[in-house]
């Protein structure tokens, strides 16, 4: 038998291979493999197998055979060449997108080193002759304890302990053992207490009508309006499916929404969630892998890449706030859209498919309207709430103290009223950076990137122009570079300088800033969720990634500070994207019993979108 094997390179063809009779019954396409190449053994993916090879001569044959949790299961082989074919990608590249540690010549998780001490080091220690300090301090130490110790742990011993232990080791009066370093991405997630589900009327129809659709692919689309409760609809079929001993996947548009929706999961099925997106790092998503292919966890929640996750019995894949643009990946390759990759995953793993959003795509709304997918509508916001009242300020019309034309009477009286009230508020920037434009006041000339030809932002905290599309950094500098005048000018702003408006007009506000600037570092997301949350701050300032999905009970004001951002960009989406974006950041206010407001700050108050 031959083997049709890929490897992670930027070309279409396979390599053949004759399949030693040792792996035959063990080689299936899907298995990693080790195969040789110009004297070398690399790792690859068997695409096919023939029993005749495409070609007279002589065949090298296949080194062997990699672990299980590398092997990919057949439904989502089958979407990984569907998504070579439809987005013309190397199928070798595809698979390094979608396996962790794949293609490593050696695929072995972190280890830790452990040491325990021999009956020989026992007596050696007893006899009094060992000479060298550093060896003795550790043997004495270790010939207390009975159970393996961290090598690093005994720093106390000796300034070097690995070294120490090892010259220990060769005498025969020590012993080192390696365990794998456990790397669980909600080491800072502990389980909450579970909570039981109790659906509306309207909700309770839905799920019905879902659960009691026939066994099998079929894709549903789920419009409910901010706060009608579409979390609690797929998280009750999520119970019925894993109920149903079948696993669950669940994809959200942003990481910074990963960690609530994950937290909500836990609370329904404590350990048997796992998270997945880009910011864990290679330890965490291999160990994580290897988990979900023992089957050890019944759900993932994750972002677009949580789509490869390699669960077993795939049963439902929700795909949250589906609109977003978020959802497509556009570098590196595969440049994948993870809706479209779900829908062939659902139909490879005869799986339910559920699309959920208060402001559906064109593209899935009109597959509902043609049949494609049966649409559901949820019209009331859930439990006691209310929609919050709205309110546009035309900021032409608007008087502005200290010549500030950032935030309005109107909002600054809001802000005011709810910090006197204890509550919290949501802002909106969508642009991160302290000013969008520095400008030549005599010359008219914009600093521009010099790769990209965009204007450049200036960002506050490390005095630097950033360019937000190719990320050049430059110095900043208080001179033009076309006519050399100093009299420059910074125009638009961004989120800092938003904070530091709000700083001066509010004296003694609580403010958390959240954009690419201030969730850099790990578990950022989480941190500052979890602040605002304990209501360690009195307003929560960010850009997009905190219009949608976020659910704080306290919110009760909502404030557009550029509803204007995007709107004219020479894009066919740009008005559509805008009003998504508007729509759900209001959502955010009054989700409890508290009434909400929301305002909505622009230059275009008859504009169609605003309007909408």
């Amino acid at each position: 038998m031959y083997a049709q094997v890929s490897f992670p390179i930027s070309s279409f063809k396979t390599f053949t291979y004759a399949i030693p009779k040792s792996l035959n019954s063990r080689v299936l396409p899907g298995s990693c493999v080790n195969a040789p190449i110009k004297q070398r053994i690399h790792s690859g993916f068997v695409v096919s197998i023939q029993s005749k090879p495409r070609f007279d001569g002589k065949i090298l044959e296949l080194d062997s055979i990699r672990d299980k949790e590398l092997h990919v299961p057949e439904e989502l082989w089958k979407t990984l060449e569907w998504i070579s074919q439809y987005y013309i990608t190397p199928l070798g590249q595809v698979l390094k997108a979608a396996v962790p540690n794949t293609f490593l010549d050696t695929y072995n998780p972190q280890h830790l080193q452990f040491v325990q001490i021999t009956k020989e080091g026992i007596q050696q220690l007893k006899c009094g002759k060992t000479q060298n300090p550093a060896q003795k301090r550790i043997l004495s130490a270790l010939s207390s304890i009975s159970e393996p110790v961290k090598v690093s742990s005994l720093t106390d011993c000796a300034s070097s302990p690995h070294a120490v232990c090892k010259s220990l080791a060769g005498k025969g009066w020590v012993q080192i053992l390696h365990q794998p370093k456990i790397t669980d991405p909600f080491e800072i997630m502990a389980p909450g207490k579970s909570q039981d589900i109790t659906l509306s009327a309207e909700q309770q129809s839905v799920f019905n009508a879902i659960i009691n659709t026939k066994n099998g692919f079929h894709p549903f689309l789920l419009h409910g309006v901010t706060g009608s409760g579409k979390t609690e609809v797929y998280l009750k079929l999520a119970q019925e499916t894993v109920g149903a001993e079948k696993s669950v996947l669940v994809l959200v548009p942003e990481i910074s929404l990963t960690p609530q929706v994950a937290t909500r999961f836990r609370r329904a099925f404590g350990n048997r969630v796992a998270l997945w997106h880009s910011r864990m790092t290679r330890a965490e998503k291999g160990w994580t892998w290897q988990k979900l292919k023992k089957g050890e966890y019944s759900v993932v929640v994750g972002a677009r890449s949580a789509i490869f996750a390699p669960l077993k019995n795939l049963g439902l894949i929700i795909i949250d706030e589906e609109q977003e643009t978020s959802y497509k990946q556009e570098n590196p390759v595969p440049r994948y859209h993870a809706r479209d990759v779900a829908m062939v995953r659902g139909k490879h793993a005869g799986a339910t498919v559920l699309l959920t959003s208060a402001t559906p795509s064109l593209e899935s709304y009109y597959n509902a309207l043609r049949k494609k997918f049966t649409l559901f509508k949820l019209t009331k916001r859930y439990g006691k709430s209310i929609y919050p009242s709205v309110e546009v300020v035309d900021m032409k019309q608007q008087p502005f103290e200290n010549n500030c034309k950032l935030i309005s009477t109107s909002l600054v009286n809001a802000i005011n009223m709810r910090l006197e009230k204890s509550e919290q508020i949501i802002l909106l920037q969508n642009r991160r950076g302290y000013a969008l434009i520095q400008r030549c006041v005599d010359c008219g000339a914009i600093k521009n990137c010099q790769r990209c030809d965009v204007a450049m932002t200036f960002h506050r905290t490390d005095n630097y122009l950033h360019c937000h599309y190719c990320e050049m950094v430059e110095n900043m500098s208080h001179i033009c570079s076309e006519c050399a005048s100093r009299n420059v000018e910074w125009m638009g702003s961004g989120t800092q300088r938003v904070e530091d408006i709000l700083e001066d007009q509010f004296p003694g506000i609580r403010i958390l800033r959240m954009d690419m600037d201030t969730v850099l570092k790990r578990h950022a997301h989480e941190i500052i969720l979890g602040k605002f949350h304990n209501a360690e701050a009195d307003v929560l300032l960010g850009t997009q990634m905190i219009a949608k999905g976020l659910d704080f009970e306290n919110v009760t004001l909502v404030g557009v500070i550029n509803a204007d951002s995007g709107l004219f960009f020479p894009d066919f989406r740009a008005g559509e994207r805008v009003f998504q974006l508007i729509y759900q950041v209001a959502g955010r206010a009054g989700r409890r019993q508290k009434p909400g407001e929301v305002i909505i700050q622009t230059y275009n108050p008859e504009d169609v979108y605003i309007q909408t």
